[in-house]
């Protein structure tokens, strides 16, 4: 039974090293041009999507960690409008914001990987993932920091498919996921 829990770990660590390696290779080919146009002035460019990215890998990163050391599951949030204004994402050049993504994942991927395989599964009836995931969870549901990386990788591919032309998702959305193992 632990192999199978150590598997779950390593799945989802395989999957962000999967996710990350497509972006950099799709991300890549695009012009600074494509990545700075923004389709209206109310949206974000494809920069600062990635941009964005790198403030959600920050932001998640502490959130592994505190998860380890709290009893229980509840984080700041952050205004990601804001965020993104004032990095100044628009302005910032591809190779150097790409490199901070990367970078930022590695060093995610690096955490993960020692991180205790009870503390990883365990679960919570305490969390905040019903403010702060992309795929939300009830606040009376239980929640485990498993699903917070399952839902950051996602919330990685539904930008990384802003980003990259026929980006192909790794994920499924998570009640497909469900019903396919019931």
């Amino acid at each position: 039974m632990f192999q199978n829990k150590m598997s779950k770990k390593i799945n989802f660590i395989h999957d962000l090293q999967l996710i990350v390696a497509a972006g950099l290779k799709g991300i890549g080919t695009i012009s600074e041009e494509e990545l700075k146009a923004k389709p209206n002035p109310s949206k974000w460019s494809k920069i600062e999507i990635l941009g964005h990215l790198v403030d959600s890998a920050y932001n998640n990163h502490q959130r592994f960690l505190r998860g380890q050391s709290q009893d229980n599951l509840v984080f700041n949030g952050y205004n990601q409008d804001e965020w993104v204004k004032i990095n100044n994402y628009q302005n910032r050049d591809k190779s150097l914001l790409l490199s901070f993504w990367v970078s930022v994942n590695v060093h995610l991927v690096n955490s993960l990987q020692d991180f205790d395989e009870k503390l990883f599964e365990k679960k919570h009836q305490n969390h905040n993932f019903h403010e702060i995931c992309m795929n939300t969870i009830d606040q009376a549901s239980l929640a485990s920091l498993d699903y917070l990386l399952w839902d950051y990788n996602f919330h990685m591919e539904h930008h990384l498919s802003q980003i990259i032309d026929g980006y192909t998702r790794l994920l499924e959305p998570y009640d497909a996921k469900l019903a396919k193992n019931n």
